[in-house]
């Protein structure tokens, strides 16, 4: 180990080989060393000073366990740019500042469940719209337009009717353009496309009565 070709055991004084874990006499662990940062020799690892140069080796644990890599495995500390362990030799993970803030990689379930719960809630809003949408279209009778209809004579069966939607008071069919269901758009739509079908006007009020009532 470095310059210490000799362990010396703290416990019985027998002299070992530098790589030495345990003393080969009495069984003792030996103590470790670590290596000065400005000249690299290697002290004893409760030294303070190293003994070669004078340098402050660390001045708390703190600074300690900053500058040395703790293994995970056994919990000894290493030099930084060792790889494996020098006393179980376990492989060391290096951790950086980046590495502690680099977000991990993939989605949290929490995360999936609450793109999934948006999803459900947005499908929903946009078919809770279209049915409103459409239902506010299916009230309200759109009338097409019939081709060679005497006006006066959809007049002349509007006159004997009132308005059937029961949301207009009951409106005279000739002068009311209720376009609800059963409203006098939808009513005399009716009478337009009976009339272009050859019916008279006493057959189209015959008819209409019997669809729509409220004949007066």
């Amino acid at each position: 180990m470095g310059k210490h070709n000799k362990a010396i055991c703290h416990q019985c004084g027998f002299k070992n080989p530098g790589y030495s874990k345990f003393c080969t006499k009495c069984g003792k662990p030996m103590k470790t060393y670590c290596k000065c940062p400005n000249c690299g020799f290697e002290n004893l690892e409760d030294s303070l000073f190293c003994t070669e140069c004078g340098k402050r080796l660390f001045k708390d644990q703190k600074s300690k366990e900053k500058n040395r890599l703790k293994c995970s495995n056994c919990g000894n500390f290493n030099d930084l740019d060792a790889k494996f362990c020098i006393f179980c030799g376990k492989e060391l993970i290096k951790t950086s500042k980046e590495n502690l803030k680099r977000p991990s990689e993939g989605l949290s379930y929490k995360t999936i469940s609450l793109i999934i719960i948006l999803i459900f809630v947005f499908g929903f809003l946009i078919k809770l719209g279209i049915t409103f949408f459409s239902g506010n279209k299916s009230h309200r009778f759109i009338s097409k337009p019939v081709a060679n209809v005497d006006e006066t004579q959809v007049i002349a069966v509007a006159k004997h009717f009132k308005c059937a939607c029961g949301g207009c008071g009951e409106l005279p069919l000739a002068t009311c353009e209720c376009d609800m269901p059963k409203g006098a758009v939808e009513m005399k739509t009716f009478i337009r496309e009976r009339l272009s079908e050859g019916f008279s006007v006493n057959q189209v009020i015959e008819l209409l009565d019997r669809r729509y009532g409220h004949r007066i």
